[in-house]
């Protein structure tokens, strides 16, 4: 079973407020610590992305496994016809960490076609 995947939406807007992807990051990690989880430790992040085809999505996961990330090409159940790509590396989850390599790779998938569909824990 994969765990939560939290959705970055940069620029959504919270009572009236917008916030930054580093403020939503550290704000889902706040509640991921309040719940128990340990954060001190290095462990697996998840970084999924979406494609509309699967040689976009192919592309992009070599290129990404090329930076030092473990790939995982997945068909996208929601939507037929989408791929999943999940780019994972064990890091310690500190919110400039995630935020820094998330954004690289938003970045990256876009170049190839693809967006971001948020980070998480996905193996825990």
């Amino acid at each position: 079973m994969r765990g939560r995947r939290f959705s970055p939406l940069k620029g959504r807007e919270v009572s009236g407020a917008v916030m930054s992807l580093f403020e939503e990051n550290a704000a889902i990690l706040a509640a991921l610590k309040a719940e128990g989880h340990d954060l001190a430790r290095p462990r697996a992040v998840d970084f999924s992305h979406l494609f509309d085809d699967r040689a976009s999505a192919d592309t992009f996961a070599l290129a990404a496994q090329g930076q030092g990330f473990s790939m995982r090409v997945e068909s996208y159940e929601p939507e037929p016809g989408r791929w999943d790509v999940t780019a994972s590396r064990v890091m310690e989850p500190s919110c400039r960490n995630i935020t820094d390599v998330e954004a690289q790779l938003s970045e990256f998938a876009g170049r190839h076609g693809g967006c971001s569909d948020g980070w998480g824990f996905f193996d825990a």
